[in-house]
């Protein structure tokens, strides 16, 4: 016996992370949501120019959808923008660094994991780059605590191989053991990565004291990159891939007209 309609509906909020186009009329999206974690739905005559849901399903906006459950893809029955998030579609910078968080998700969260966490890191990180709050911290926040959400948090304090508590020095970080290494100890794994003292600093203050306060941390252009990599080379390690959207971020901006 069919499910009557009324019991396959539901509904749920969501932000858009990527966006296929199927045959003339319909819309593959790949959403995240706070219940269900991320999967792909279909919305139905969503690129028609006369399209009621089109607009509301805007890449990287935090909306409210109105799903019917289905075979293979549950259904767009309808949709309401709750924050659209339009700087991140005219900031070159703003929108580099938001689809490095997609990418993130992409890569590292599995299909229908509820996460309600993720979903609450992924809708204010959005909202702090919409809000014009430098895309660098805000990133190096998000990239921090995804990692913890997903069982991936570096430890930052405590040497991994001889467990003592770290000094003031120049530690490294390895992606393969998880965590810091004092300079004693760095032979335990040869392609760690070493960080300076500010570097350790800003960090661990991410991870005390939340963005506000790293945000306030002097942060140099050296200190910045230093920064990106050892943390791009740790999010490798556990995504099993390069990730490309800051790459080509980069790409862009250096070539970008002063």
């Amino acid at each position: 016996m069919p499910v009557p309609l009324r019991e396959r509906l539901y509904q749920t909020e969501a932000i858009v992370l990527r966006r296929l186009d199927l045959n003339e009329a319909d819309r593959i999206l790949t959403v995240y949501t706070p219940n269900r974690g991320k999967f792909n739905v279909i919305a139905k005559g969503a690129r028609k120019p006369t399209s009621r849901m089109g607009p509301h399903l805007e890449l990287l906006a935090r909306t409210r959808l109105m799903l019917a459950k289905g075979r293979d893809l549950d259904v767009v029955s309808g949709a309401e923008t709750l924050q659209p998030h339009l700087r991140l579609h005219t900031d070159l910078d703003a929108f580099g660094h938001a689809c490095h968080y997609v990418e993130m998700l992409l890569r590292m969260t599995e299909e229908r994991q509820e996460n309600q966490a993720v979903f609450e890191l992924l809708s204010s990180s959005l909202e702090l780059l919409d809000q014009g709050i430098d895309p660098f911290a805000v990133t190096r926040h998000f990239e921090l605590v995804l990692l913890a959400l997903l069982g991936y948090k570096p430890e930052l304090y405590r040497c991994l191989n001889c467990e003592t508590d770290l000094a003031a020095e120049r530690n490294s970080l390895s992606h393969r053991l998880g965590g810091m290494l004092c300079p004693r100890c760095v032979t335990a794994d040869a392609g760690a990565f070493p960080l300076s003292i500010n570097a350790q600093k800003y960090l661990r203050t991410l991870d005390r004291a939340g963005l506000a306060s790293a945000a306030r941390l002097p942060v140099d252009s050296v200190l910045r990159n230093e920064l990106e990599g050892a943390l791009s080379g740790y999010i490798r390690f556990y995504a099993e891939r390069d990730l490309q959207s800051l790459k080509v971020w980069h790409a862009m901006d250096d070539t970008s007209p002063v």
